[in-house]
């Protein structure tokens, strides 16, 4: 897999400021990258523009906001064959659960409500922001070369089961090649698995983002996890693996980007370092790459977090 370019400028991005917070901008820019035939791990690099950013006092499962409307937040409800997605999301910026993304399940004309909210954090004021999800048509409809009828893309879900997208009529569809489904989130710092029988360029646009990410990884699954790092790759004793994973229990398994999808390393920790299979901290000869873009496979033996750090921290 080669990294074409990746390009980032800072463009004036118009944000709703909740509570008399300021608007803020991030980088906004793009990467594009050449894939041959085979099977990669893919994980978009951004997110998308705010819809709204403020902060406010929990009640139950309900966020305040003000000037958001039910049609930009609100999960799909289609009546045919079409699943039905969250649309976009809840991120907290502030306190211990920053980091994690809560799905918006209903909205008010001042409020959001989220699933799977915390009750701990209910009646605690929070910094946190809204924003639309990345989905399989953010990522396909500016790319080019995918094969109708023959190329796929596997979603990995929470429970272990498997979400097959292809691709039919110019579209990203169910395994049935006719029900769009083209609008399947992909979760900040989430990785899909990608299958093409010839040369794909993929082309990922968006904001990056300043702030810290936390993954949810389940066990008896495997979690695609990707890197929110859209310029440069990254080491395996780089990342956050030392301090996210259980020492001597979880793995993170990372592969390579050629499309043969060979095994590099398996990846633990001691609790201290990342190690490899024998708990051996890494060296500089033995440390896998992790490329731009792409992700690993993690394995757990209990829920927790994958924490990724911010390719930039914003100065106010």
């Amino acid at each position: 897999m080669k990294k074409l370019n990746v390009a980032l400028a800072i463009l004036a991005a118009a944000v709703m400021a909740g509570n008399a917070q300021p608007a803020t901008t991030d980088p906004v820019g793009y990467s594009s990258t050449t894939m041959s035939a085979g099977q990669y791990i893919y994980s978009p690099t951004f997110v998308k523009n705010p819809t709204y950013q403020g902060s406010g006092l929990i009640s139950g499962v309900n966020l305040p906001v003000s000037g958001v409307s039910a049609e930009q937040v609100n999960p799909t409800s289609f009546t045919d064959n079409r699943p039905n997605y969250p649309k976009a999301y809840v991120e907290i910026l502030s306190g211990g659960y920053a980091g994690i993304a809560y799905d918006i399940t209903s909205s008010t004309s001042n409020s959001v409500g989220c699933a799977d909210l915390p009750s701990a954090l209910s009646g605690t004021t929070v910094n946190f922001v809204i924003r639309p999800h990345v989905t399989l048509s953010d990522l396909i409809t500016p790319s080019s070369g995918f094969a109708e009828y023959s190329d796929s893309i596997s979603v990995y879900n929470q429970d272990g089961t498997v979400s097959l997208r292809v691709f039919a009529g110019g579209i990203v569809t169910l395994d049935d090649f006719e029900t769009d489904a083209g609008h399947t989130p992909i979760y900040p710092g989430n990785a899909i698995l990608i299958n093409i029988n010839g040369p794909v360029k993929l082309t990922s646009t968006g904001v990056v983002k300043s702030t810290i990410t936390k993954v949810p990884v389940y066990p008896n699954v495997n979690n695609f996890v990707g890197l929110m790092n859209p310029s440069a790759n990254i080491k395996a004793t780089s990342t956050t693996l030392a301090s996210s994973l259980v020492a001597y229990s979880d793995s993170a398994t990372i592969y390579s980007d050629d499309g043969l999808f060979a095994l590099q390393k398996i990846v633990l920790t001691d609790g201290t370092d990342v190690t490899d299979d024998n708990f051996a901290a890494l060296t500089t000869a033995n440390d896998p790459t992790i490329k731009i873009g792409s992700g690993m496979i993690v394995n757990v033996n209990s829920e927790g977090y994958i924490v990724l750090n911010p390719a930039y921290t914003r100065t106010q």
